[in-house]
């Protein structure tokens, strides 16, 4: 997709650079430009543009209120905020209006085409979670919906609403909760879980590589997928469903929070996954 940008600023030779930034790079297309406050705003409720670059202080209205405003209004808008102010006040002002990231003058332009792109990848991930809801069944009472299902169904069930059904390392955590009262009976290991997945391909004839490093790097990646959706899911909003659900019984809410932070650009440590804490809490979800 091709992302509609808009520059806010009251210099006119700011606003060129930025212009130039987002074409030169290939980062979109610049689809509106304002240089106050009021214009700025209406322009933005008018052309809802995907990401808006704006200067804190402007004519009129400043950027922290029209940030505020068209959050108020729930615009699907990201903002990132330039500017010369390097006060922590008035940055934290401008986090808590709802802006995605601040950047200082005089304007850098790698760091610029990197929060941009970081924006982007944010809106893609976005959008992958909207359509992803709009494959799952809305019920009214999901838990009574779920205990009617067979423990296959329900397991995709949840392995859909937390967005990674279709990750190749689904059908991993599938064969596994589904031998789970052997692997708990055993007393497995990860090491003795990932053999055990091993041996069973090989066993089955299964084209899935039966290679166990492949299989933990699989793994992994959907169960850190998953904790991304959710992560994602906390940052547009803390009562969630999903987030209050899942977060606690499938991954220690600090490493949610540790992966919110990374999504904002706040961070740079990714929020961690534990693979055997993961199937545990999937296994307890199961027997609600």
């Amino acid at each position: 997709m091709e992302f509609r940008i808009m520059v806010v600023d009251d210099d006119k030779a700011i606003r060129r650079i930025l212009s130039g930034i987002v074409e030169n790079y290939r980062l979109g297309e610049i689809v509106a430009e304002a240089e106050e406050g009021e214009e700025a705003f209406k322009k933005i409720l008018s052309v809802k543009p995907d990401i808006v670059l704006i200067d804190l202080l402007l004519p009129g209205k400043d950027g922290v209120e029209i940030v505020k405003e068209a959050k108020e209004r729930a615009l699907n808008t990201y903002f990132i905020m330039i500017s010369q102010v390097e006060t922590k006040s008035m940055v934290g002002k401008a986090y808590e209006s709802g802006i995605e990231f601040f950047i200082k003058k005089p304007i850098n332009v790698m760091e610029t085409v990197k929060v941009i792109s970081k924006v982007e990848e944010l809106i893609k991930m976005k959008n992958t979670l909207d359509k992803i809801k709009e494959t799952v069944a809305i019920v009214d009472n999901k838990k009574i919906e779920q205990e009617k299902c067979p423990t296959t169904k329900r397991i995709d069930y949840i392995l859909a609403d937390i967005g990674i059904l279709a990750e190749t390392g689904a059908e991993d955590i599938k064969i596994l909760l589904e031998n789970y009262d052997y692997i708990k009976r055993n007393n497995l290991g990860m090491q003795e879980i990932y053999q055990f997945l091993s041996d069973y391909y090989e066993n089955t004839g299964s084209k899935k590589s039966s290679d166990i490093k492949a299989i933990e790097m699989r793994m992994r990646r959907a169960i850190s997928k998953a904790l991304s959706n959710l992560a994602m899911q906390g940052m547009e909003n803390y009562d969630n469903e999903q987030l209050l659900r899942y977060a606690n019984i499938l991954f220690d809410y600090k490493e949610v929070r540790k992966e919110m932070d990374f999504l904002k650009g706040r961070s740079k440590e990714r929020g961690k996954v534990n693979v055997k804490k993961f199937l545990e809490g999937f296994m307890l979800l199961l027997n609600e």
